[in-house]
C-alpha cells in the first residue's frame, strides 16, 4: 500500500467520523434541551429519518475507507 493510499484512508476516516460526530452531537443537544424543558422546534419524522441516514452513511464511509482509499490512491 502506497503512502497516498494510506493518506486517502486516513482522510476518509476523519471525514466519516467527523460527519457522524456532528450529527450525533446535534441530535443529542436537541434531546437534552427537550428533556430539560427548553422549548425546541419539533422536527417532522422525515427529518429525523434523514439524520439517521446521514449517520449510517458516515459509518459506512468509516467502515469502507480502506477499499475506497486504495481505489482513490491507486496510480498516484
Amino acid at each position: 500500500m502506497t503512502e497516498h493510499q494510506k493518506l486517502a484512508i486516513l482522510i476518509l476516516r476523519i471525514i466519516g467520523a467527523g460527519w457522524v460526530t456532528l450529527i450525533v452531537v446535534g441530535l443529542s443537544m436537541l434531546g437534552i434541551e427537550s428533556a430539560m424543558g427548553v422549548p425546541v422546534q419539533r422536527y417532522p419524522a422525515h427529518t429525523v429519518i434523514g439524520n439517521i441516514a446521514y449517520i449510517v452513511v458516515g459509518l459506512l464511509l468509516v467502515l469502507l475507507s480502506k477499499p475506497l482509499g486504495k481505489l482513490l490512491g491507486r496510480g498516484i
